[in-house]
C-alpha cells in the first residue's frame, strides 16, 4: 500500500503536466506558417496575373481592332485566312499635285498547295503597311506580287520567306522575322526585320519597331518607327509616326497623328506633318469610307526651302475575306 502511494506521488506531476499540454492550442510551427504565407502569396499572385492577363488581352483586342478597322499591315500579316483590300483614293493638294490612286494589298492562302503558302500583294513601301505613306511626296503606286511561305509560326514570333515580282519588272527575294508581345499591363511591343534582294537594286534591310499603349478600352496610343537601308537608298531612310486613335463605336473611329521622315545621306529632314482622319463603315460591313486632312512641311532636296502644303485625301475601301476584321 505504501508503495502504491509513493508511485502515485511520482505520477501525479506527470499527469498534471500532460493535462495542461492537452488544453493548450497546438503550435503551428515554422513549417505550417510558411505554408500559409505561401498560399497567401499564391492567391495574391494569381489575382495579379489574372489582372495582367485581362489588361493585356484588352490591349491586344483593341490593337487588333484598330489594325483591321484602319487597314493596317498587321491585319494582313497576322490574318489566318485570305484577306484582300482594294482602296481607290483621291488626293487634293494646294500645290496642284492632286491625283487618283488605286492600291490593292492582301493575302490569298493556297491550301491546295500547302497550308503555309500564300499569294501576297504588297504595297510600294515593301510591306503591307500604309502608316508611313507621305501624302506630300509623289509615288507611282507600284506594288509587289509574290509567294510567301511561312517557315515558323510560334506564340510570339513568325518567320516568312517571300519570292515576288516588283513593278519594273524586278525580281524580289526576302525573309522576314516578326516578334510581338504585350508587356507592363497595357502595352504591346512589335518588332520586324526583313532582309531582301531586288534585281537591279541589290540587297537591303527593312526594320520596324512599334509600341502600343492602351489608355482605356477604346483609346490607343501608337508609336510606329521604320528604317530602310539598301544599295539604292539615300543612306538610311527613316520614318516615325505618333498617333492617338479613338474608337467611337463599332462603325466609326477617329485618328490624330504627327510624323517625320528623313534620310542620312545626305542628312536632312525630308518631311514632317500633322493630320487627322475619320473612318466609318458604309452600308455594308466590308465597305468603308475615310476622310483625312493633313498639313506637311517638306523639302524636295537638301538646301531647298521648306514648303508648307495642305492636302486632303478621300478614300473608299472594299475588304474581301475575314469578315471578323470588319465587324
Amino acid at each position: 500500500m505504501r508503495l502504491r502511494r509513493k508511485q502515485l506521488k511520482k505520477l501525479l506531476p506527470v499527469l498534471l503536466a500532460a493535462g495542461v499540454q492537452a488544453q493548450e492550442p497546438p503550435n503551428p510551427g515554422p513549417a505550417a506558417s510558411t505554408t500559409e504565407d505561401a498560399q497567401t502569396v499564391e492567391r495574391d499572385s494569381t489575382w495579379v496575373d489574372r489582372r495582367y492577363d485581362q489588361i493585356s488581352e484588352r490591349t491586344d483586342r483593341l490593337a487588333a481592332w484598330v489594325d483591321g478597322f484602319f487597314s493596317q499591315s498587321r491585319s494582313v500579316e497576322e490574318s489566318a485566312s485570305s484577306l484582300i483590300r482594294i482602296r481607290p483614293q483621291y488626293e487634293w493638294s494646294e500645290d496642284d499635285s492632286s491625283d487618283w490612286k488605286l492600291r490593292v494589298t492582301g493575302r490569298l492562302y493556297l491550301p491546295a498547295a500547302s497550308d503555309r503558302l500564300s499569294l501576297v500583294f504588297i504595297g510600294e513601301n515593301g510591306d503591307f503597311d500604309e502608316d508611313f505613306d507621305d501624302p506630300g511626296l509623289a509615288s507611282d503606286g507600284s506594288s509587289t506580287v509574290g509567294l510567301e511561305y511561312r517557315v515558323s509560326d510560334r506564340e510570339y514570333s513568325r518567320v516568312d520567306l517571300t519570292l515576288g515580282l516588283k513593278a519594273g519588272p524586278k525580281g524580289k527575294i526576302g525573309t522576314r522575322y516578326r516578334y510581338q508581345k504585350p508587356f507592363w499591363d497595357s502595352n504591346r511591343f512589335r518588332f520586324s526585320e526583313e532582309l531582301f534582294w531586288i534585281g537591279g537594286d541589290g540587297v537591303g534591310t527593312l526594320s520596324r519597331i512599334d509600341l502600343d499603349h492602351s489608355l482605356d478600352k477604346n483609346t490607343l496610343i501608337r508609336w510606329a518607327n521604320k528604317a530602310e537601308y539598301s544599295q539604292e537608298s539615300n543612306g538610311v531612310e527613316w520614318s516615325s509616326r505618333l498617333a492617338w486613335i479613338k474608337r467611337i463605336n463599332d462603325k466609326s473611329a477617329v485618328r490624330v497623328f504627327s510624323y517625320i521622315q528623313g534620310e542620312t545621306d545626305p542628312r536632312y529632314l525630308k518631311s514632317r506633318g500633322v493630320g487627322t482622319s475619320y473612318r466609318r463603315k458604309w452600308f455594308r460591313r466590308w465597305l468603308f469610307w475615310e476622310l483625312e486632312p493633313n498639313y506637311q512641311w517638306r523639302k524636295s532636296e537638301p538646301g531647298a526651302n521648306r514648303d508648307g502644303v495642305f492636302s486632303i485625301q478621300a478614300r473608299v475601301e472594299l475588304v474581301l475575306g475575314q469578315r471578323e476584321l470588319a465587324d
